[in-house]
């Protein structure tokens, strides 16, 4: 059955081609069943009887070394920075209320005191006919990470910032 699916997608009308193919008929007639084909509903119980199920099809886990001591001490290091950063941008609660402005700091080069402004990356990545995301798998299969499609794709990317929203060039 494998060499028939080859890379595609395991069907119903696969299995019943196998069953009417001369190879398969010539074993039927030495064990004496004379089956010329089968319905549509007899090879999918006879596909589930072998352990294959038909639904979404499961995204593997990727494991980056998130856990190791280098990146842990690193993140750690990271979000101690980051919280004093924090305290100097414009924030909100969470209900949406303005919170108070920072008075911002004294910049030695600088006249004036100044606060931090921040600025994120908004982005995302949409494929065309990505890929097929259900199909039929076995009881034994593993799900496995799966790489970015070849398909082409469009990128839309987006600065923004609490105070003003979308940074923008001018016009566009």
């Amino acid at each position: 059955m494998v060499e028939k699916v080859g890379n595609s997608f395991l069907k119903a009308e696969d299995v019943m081609e196998i069953v009417a193919s001369p190879g398969m008929q010539a074993v039927f007639a030495q064990k004496g069943i004379a089956k010329v084909s089968i319905s549509v509903n007899t090879a999918l119980r006879w596909v589930k009887k072998l352990g294959w199920t038909y639904g979404k099809l499961k995204n593997g886990m990727y494991l980056d070394g998130h856990e190791r001591p280098d990146v842990v001490e690193y993140r750690e290091g990271f979000v101690e920075q980051w919280m004093g950063y924090e305290r100097r941008f414009h924030r909100w609660g969470h209900d949406g209320e303005e919170l108070p402005r920072p008075n911002g700091f004294p910049v030695p080069e600088a006249h004036g005191h100044f606060r931090l402004i921040l600025v994120t990356h908004d982005e995302s990545t949409i494929f065309q006919n990505d890929e097929h995301n259900t199909g039929w798998t076995h009881t034994t299969s593993k799900s496995k990470p799966k790489a970015k499609g070849n398909s082409q794709s469009l990128m839309v990317s987006d600065f923004l910032t609490p105070d003003w929203g979308r940074l923008l060039d001018g016009d566009e």
